[in-house]
């Protein structure tokens, strides 16, 4: 599994931090603002944890909460609906967790893409979002869902390719 809903490639986006949430509109007068999951690990955000926005500022956050099906969230230094209104639409990043129970997309650019019976398909050169499953672009201009995924190793991705998948 995959942790990650935006597109990224080798080039432009080296993961540093990865994207953990997403803040939507405040909630009240006290500064609560939405907040949209962004990491398939459940309660990856949680108080305590430091997220630093894109523009590089750093939040901490107070509590998390549940609100029907919704979270919202309380970040330290945020008390007003104006303050809460600043971060709204941010992105929130967090330091990758050491021991993923996931695959991050930066564990799989640059490697070789082998099926089931050892034959390389390619080079993965970015990972696309996709509604059904994150799809690794290979630099032979394959997209194979990561869904196929069966091992990742320093120096390849293990696949168990159905039958036909190269050959669309």
């Amino acid at each position: 599994m995959v942790i990650d809903v935006g597109d990224h490639d080798a080039t432009t986006d080296p993961v540093v931090k990865v994207e953990v949430a997403q803040l939507g509109r405040s909630h009240g007068l006290a500064g609560e603002l939405y907040l949209k999951p962004l990491s398939d690990v459940p309660d990856r955000v949680h108080p305590g944890l430091v997220l630093t926005t894109k523009s590089g500022r750093s939040v901490t956050v107070v509590s998390v909460r549940s609100i029907g099906d919704r979270q919202l969230v309380r970040l330290e230094g945020v008390d007003s609906m104006e303050e809460a209104k600043l971060l709204a639409g941010s992105t929130l990043y967090a330091d990758p967790l050491e021991d993923p129970p996931v695959t991050l997309v930066g564990q799989l650019l640059g490697k070789a893409v082998l099926d089931q019976r050892g034959v390389a398909h390619g080079l993965v050169v970015a990972v696309q979002a996709n509604p059904a499953s994150e799809l690794m672009v290979l630099d032979t201009d394959a997209l194979v869902p990561t869904i196929f995924i069966t091992d990742v190793q320093v120096d390849r991705v293990t696949i168990e390719a159905p039958e036909g998948l190269f050959d669309l």
